[in-house]
């Protein structure tokens, strides 16, 4: 039993070619014009509308949040390169006491010393 229809050039079309969730590509017909098949964006009004409308905006990667970020991980840095330097000034105790009634507030002091018997 012979196919009156000829499906030579529907096995020859171009191929959808998207990436299915097993790795594989999709092998359905693209449509004509298109580079993919109507399950995968080919189709009228698939796909999300222009300008973005529906995506949650937070601005974390705007340009001003990302060099607010910077700025403060250089402030950081420094901060921890001088409490490293005080630290290493201070005899290489390891600990900094900060005697509150100091005029700055956070002038450095020498921790007494221990008595051992």
């Amino acid at each position: 039993m012979s196919h009156a229809r000829s499906t030579g050039p529907m096995l020859a079309s171009p191929r959808c070619g998207a990436q299915t969730r097993n790795g594989g590509t999709c092998r359905a017909p693209a449509l004509r014009g298109k580079a993919r098949c109507r399950m995968h964006g080919g189709a009228a009004g698939s796909g999300a509308p222009w300008g973005n409308q529906n995506a949650r905006t937070h601005g974390r990667f705007t340009r001003d949040a990302i060099a607010e970020r910077r700025q403060i991980q250089t402030l950081l840095d420094e901060a921890r390169k001088t409490l490293s330097e005080l630290t290493h000034s201070a005899g290489g105790i390891g600990q900094i006491a900060v005697d509150p009634a100091a005029a700055g507030g956070l002038a450095p002091v020498r921790p007494k010393a221990i008595r051992r018997n």
